[in-house]
């Protein structure tokens, strides 16, 4: 009798120790389950957000960073005439077996304007604020501007010369803005990343079709010229673009060359590229 109450208690406490085994393996399924479906709409989420991200990026790249593709060769003869379906004759004669003085002529010839001057200096101030030399919001610039450009101010008055406010689009960061001189081209943000390092200019310029009937240029200043047209100078003396902390130093550069320049005879357009006091901000 006492056996069986023995074994009796033993098969109770086995079956209680498996009925408690058999609910911890049942709650740790349950457990284990739940954060392997967790898991995997984690990775979803952010596997699709990183696709997100990068889509988003790709937008902004190409919307705000455009690459604008080169267009090569220059405008010709066939931009001063009227538009004609007549593609032959003699007027079309090929333009690149002819000399430049001999393509400067027939420039001339076919736009029946003669040029009012034979030379041409090119004077550009990098950074000049427009409220030094005309002023701002209508008033004239102060006494001390005026004084400081007594030159420039007398032109103004006399009628002489024409002032006015030109927009620039950003960026206005030197390369960019030179490019809309010489070409009329809009800059872009990429120019930014380009202006560290300012590769020759292909499009169609005013320089490059100086060059090609023959007109000798020169220039003093801002090197960036030099990157931009490497081969159209016959002469130049070239600063670098990034030493700004002395403005005086480098327009005593460029200054320098003033009095020998004037004085000769072999040039047509001289380009002067001088900084202004707002460009030292850049360091600042």
């Amino acid at each position: 009798m006492t056996m069986d109450i023995c074994q009796c208690v033993t098969n109770t406490a086995q079956r209680q120790r498996s009925r408690c085994f058999d609910s911890l393996l049942s709650h740790s399924e349950k457990k284990m389950s739940v954060p392997r479906t967790s898991c995997t709409k984690l990775t979803l989420i952010t596997v699709g957000a990183v696709i997100l991200q990068f889509f988003g990026l790709s937008v902004f790249l190409f919307a705000f960073f455009p690459v604008k593709p080169t267009l090569s060769g220059h405008s010709g003869l066939e931009s001063l005439r009227p538009p004609s379906c007549n593609a032959g004759g003699a007027s079309n004669r090929s333009e690149a077996s002819l000399p430049p003085d001999q393509l400067r002529s027939l420039y001339q010839e076919v736009s029946e304007i003669l040029p009012p001057y034979d030379r041409l200096i090119l004077m550009v101030i990098d950074a000049l604020p427009a409220e030094f030399v005309l002023g701002k919001n209508g008033k004239p610039p102060r006494k001390a501007f005026m004084e400081a450009m007594p030159y420039t101010q007398s032109l103004l008055a006399n009628g002489m010369a024409v002032g006015y406010h030109a927009v620039a689009v950003a960026p206005t960061v030197t390369m960019p803005r030179l490019k809309a001189i010489v070409s009329g081209a809009i800059g872009g943000f990429l120019d930014v990343a380009f202006n560290f390092n300012t590769q020759a200019y292909l499009d169609d310029n005013l320089l490059a079709q100086f060059f090609k009937i023959g007109w000798k240029m020169v220039m003093h200043g801002d090197d960036t010229w030099l990157k931009l047209f490497p081969s159209f100078f016959a002469r130049h003396d070239g600063v670098g673009s990034f030493f700004v902390k002395d403005t005086v130093q480098v327009d005593q550069n460029v200054s320098r060359h003033l009095g020998e320049e004037l004085s000769r005879d072999d040039w047509n357009i001289l380009a002067w590229i001088m900084l202004d006091i707002s460009v030292a901000a850049t360091v600042c």
